[in-house]
């Protein structure tokens, strides 16, 4: 389900999370890709001290136990001792006292040889469809593909009627914000709060200061558009945030950590220079094409995109280093014509620990989205 961060986040994230990342584009990437994070396991005793009232986090604190965890609805199982409430899993929604949903958003798009990077979050009052349970995975086997794209459009609602006094009933929208037909979702309009500024560690070249930015329809940055310059992300690392609101809006204390892993990279087959001066890769239409990348932990999962000029295919796939796409399933993806129109995305996806005072919700991910031009070479 597409939440109100995504419009608070701005063009910014829209362009480089949504749009590139979801493979709207007609553009291609590199043999890079950028960060992305798991959920923490457990830090030891020491680090508890960490999330007290100075709220300095320890950005050597221990790597993730390898599991892809979807965000709040297992926060209170995974929770270190930080010495802070973490989201219960099995709240349910109290109008009378709903709380906050913070979320926070790690990201690099990297396309036609050029990333985009981009770190930004947000607080809005919770509700109702924070509470809901998450979505299910998409309908592709796991290390499978199919022919078309795996996502099934939600249709909840029809009419105000249907939802919560609160709520109103909207289309969902696709990665550009544009309405999808004959789709429902009941929302609450509400805007994002500012709760005071955060700091986080584990970027390269020292911490980074977030707070509210009007001019990013309220989103937290620490640049004035989100957008990151190159070589402040880092990778086999820890992103730890820690705010303290002091009360403004029911927030006292808080702290994020997602683990990001090795750069997500493309090392077989090995990406050529395209005559348009960008990345493109090789691919016989009738063989089967064999990727292998870096990053993988071995239990986490990735998609596998491969959209060619008439047809296109979805693959969702464990991330361990190495899948290869049936020959059955290139020839379904129509490549055709030139490298530009077909397109190869990688996208990994991984999920952090947020807890604190007053937040009911809290979601911190990582994403990573390789996207390559593909030349159709003939068998």
């Amino acid at each position: 389900m597409e939440r109100k961060r995504w419009m608070v986040l701005g063009t910014t994230a829209a362009l480089a999370l949504g749009g590139f990342a979801c493979g709207d584009s007609t553009g291609g990437a590199d043999d890079g890709g950028a960060d992305a994070a798991e959920t923490p396991g457990d830090a030891p005793a020491e680090d508890a001290a960490d999330a007290g009232l100075d709220g300095e986090p320890d950005a050597e604190a221990d790597a993730p136990d390898g599991s892809d965890d979807a965000g709040r609805e297992d926060a209170a199982f995974d929770a270190p001792d930080w010495g802070l409430p973490c989201p219960d899993p099995e709240a349910e929604f109290d109008p009378a006292d709903p709380g906050v949903q913070m979320f926070f958003t790690i990201g690099d798009t990297v396309m036609m040889g050029q990333s985009i990077a981009l770190a930004a979050g947000g607080f809005l009052p919770a509700a109702r469809e924070d509470f809901r349970p998450p979505d299910p995975p998409p309908d592709i086997p796991l290390d499978g593909c199919i022919v078309g794209g795996g996502s099934a459009h939600v249709r909840e609602c029809t009419t105000p009627e249907e939802c919560a006094p609160e709520q109103q009933c909207v289309p969902e929208t696709d990665a550009s914000g544009n309405p999808i037909p004959d789709t429902g979702v009941c929302r609450t309009p509400r805007d994002p709060i500012d709760i005071g500024p955060f700091t986080c560690t584990g970027f390269s070249g020292g911490d980074q200061t977030f707070q509210y930015n009007a001019g990013q329809n309220g989103a937290y940055t620490s640049t004035p558009d989100g957008t990151l310059p190159a070589g402040v992300l880092a990778y086999d690392t820890t992103y730890a945030c820690t705010g303290d609101a002091a009360g403004a809006s029911g927030v006292g204390r808080y702290r994020l950590e997602l683990y990001v892993p090795e750069r997500l990279a493309i090392t077989s087959p090995e990406p050529v220079m395209g005559p348009g001066g960008f990345p493109v890769l090789d691919v016989v239409t009738t063989e089967a094409l064999a990727l292998e990348w870096t990053g993988g932990d071995g239990t986490s999962e990735l998609s596998v995109n491969l959209t060619g000029r008439d047809g296109g295919i979805s693959c969702r796939v464990v991330d361990d280093g190495a899948f290869t796409i049936p020959a059955e399933m290139v020839a379904a993806a129509g490549l055709a014509g030139f490298a530009f129109v077909n397109l190869l995305e990688i996208r990994r996806e991984r999920t952090g620990l947020v807890c604190g005072e007053g937040i009911t919700d809290g979601e911190i991910t990582c994403t990573e989205a390789l996207l390559l031009n593909v030349r159709p070479l003939a068998p």
